[in-house]
């Protein structure tokens, strides 16, 4: 009893070996092509208005009034108290030519007139020339010195009070238009730092629409460099969606028993042929039979 055998070929159909051709070298062009880097500008400059801030803030110094001020201070800080006793004997002497010695020579007038009407007295009471005269000038002299030696010591006392308060209201006025001259000079240098701020945030739009664009031109060259990898997907993706088993399928069967009596059929016809040749009576009776 015989086996038979069989043998399947199959074979691409000839659309999806193209597809598979041009697959194959779509994916060889991509491998070997050369890395082309992007050469564009990718991040946008200062605007003009951004440059010209960032000069203004370069150039900014403190104002010479924070000088000015620190001078002051330093000044009161550093003052030794026979310095400041050097400005109130300067303020007392001030009020002792202004004050005390006008007063010293009004009442030294006013006793010369006094010293006229006591010798009219004097000269009345027949005492011209004798002791009572030395007695009663002294006497009257004695109170002029006293009360202008009070006058006087009131004076001075006033004085000097006047001058500790001159000097102590001087400080404060010091300090006070320190304050005040710090206080402007802090004013206007805020001023120019928020000016060159707002030049800073209007300068940084026009930057911004230039980033804008370099960025615009970037994705483009990306677009550009990623079409080749879009293309060959869309290739990958049409050949995954062929059927299975697209293309023709070729079956060959064999039985080896049918191969051997078709041997021996064609060795009888032989036989026969030969017996013809050189027996014909026989081959004649072969094939009656």
């Amino acid at each position: 009893m015989g086996t038979k055998s069989e043998t399947t070929t199959k074979s691409m159909d000839p659309r999806l070996a193209a597809q598979t051709d041009q697959l194959t070298g779509f994916a060889n062009q991509l491998a070997n092509s050369q890395f082309d880097p992007y050469t564009g500008q990718r991040v946008a400059g200062l605007s003009g208005l951004e440059e010209q801030a960032l000069s203004g803030y370069g150039a900014l110094t403190l104002p010479s009034e924070f000088q000015e001020v620190s001078d002051i201070y330093r000044g009161m800080a550093t003052r030794t108290p026979q310095e400041r006793q050097a400005d109130i004997d300067a303020y007392t002497q001030q009020y002792t030519s202004n004050v005390i010695d006008p007063t010293m020579a009004a009442l030294n007038r006013q006793r010369a007139q006094q010293r006229v009407g006591e010798e009219a007295d004097i000269i009345g009471a027949n005492a011209f020339g004798s002791g009572r005269r030395g007695v009663y000038e002294g006497e009257r002299q004695g109170a002029f010195e006293a009360a202008m030696g009070q006058t006087i010591g009131g004076l001075q006392a006033q004085g000097y009070q006047q001058a500790v308060n001159r000097a102590n209201l001087e400080d404060q006025m010091r300090m006070s238009a320190a304050q005040a001259l710090g206080g402007q000079a802090g004013t206007a240098l805020q001023a120019q730092m928020g000016l060159l701020g707002g030049q800073m945030q209007a300068g940084a739009l026009p930057r911004s629409l230039e980033q804008q664009g370099l960025e615009a031109a970037y994705q483009e060259y990306l677009r550009e460099y990623e079409d080749p990898f879009r293309k060959f997907g869309v290739l990958q993706g049409t050949q995954s969606v062929m059927p299975q088993g697209y293309g023709t399928t070729t079956t060959t069967t064999k039985d080896p028993m049918g191969q051997f009596g078709g041997l021996m059929q064609g060795a009888g016809s032989l036989f026969k042929g030969y017996a013809a040749l050189t027996n014909p009576a026989a081959a004649a009776a072969m094939a009656a039979g």
